[in-house]
């Protein structure tokens, strides 16, 4: 499982210039605990996090209208699309972040939180077979195959060996989070 396939998105972001008070208001309203920070053509240049604009809010002496370019964290962590889960929460539990901005050519196109992770580790084969069919079902029209969960393990019968839907169909299984393997089963 990648990045793309539990990442939030679209994400909210604020830039270097945007008050620590602003800040706030979307982390509360929001509920993420971290924001990424990015330039003028949008590309990434930091990330705060909620701990960060606490801190700066009630250090002893706060400066008035302070914005989070002195606050943020940068350079900072940034994955693709593409990266592993494994290495997005190897990344998470070495470094302490709680959210990793997911780049394509710097743009931010997503963030995965320790949140989205624990949602994947949560997700139990009846929670699993219910999406993995609901997205076979939209993609069919109508209830086509039958899927079945076992420890992850999804199993999609119905399906002939030689069929060209074959690879859609398992391609669909697989971004299902909680998913670890995809195989057809002969009817």
């Amino acid at each position: 499982m990648h990045a793309r396939h539990i990442m939030s998105s679209p994400v909210t972001t604020v830039t270097a210039t945007t008050p620590i008070d602003e800040c706030l208001r979307i982390v509360e309203e929001s509920g993420y605990t971290v924001l990424p920070v990015v330039d003028e053509e949008h590309h990434l240049v930091g990330i705060v996090s909620e701990g960060d604009l606490l801190r700066e809010k009630f250090r002893t002496l706060p400066r008035p209208g302070s914005d989070i370019a002195e606050t943020m964290t940068s350079p900072v962590i940034a994955m693709t699309p593409d990266t592993d889960v494994s290495s997005l929460a190897s990344a998470m539990l070495r470094s302490g972040l709680r959210g990793i901005p997911i780049v394509h050519d710097r743009d931010v196109i997503g963030i995965v939180t320790r949140r989205d992770l624990l949602g994947i580790l949560t997700m139990d084969d009846t929670h699993i077979a219910h999406e993995v069919q609901h997205r076979l079902d939209v993609y069919a029209g109508s209830p086509r195959w039958t899927v079945t969960v076992t420890e992850g393990e999804v199993a999609i019968a119905g399906l002939r060996g030689d069929d060209p839907e074959r690879g859609v169909v398992e391609a669909l299984a697989e971004t299902v989070p909680g998913v670890a393997d995809v195989q057809f089963v002969q009817t």
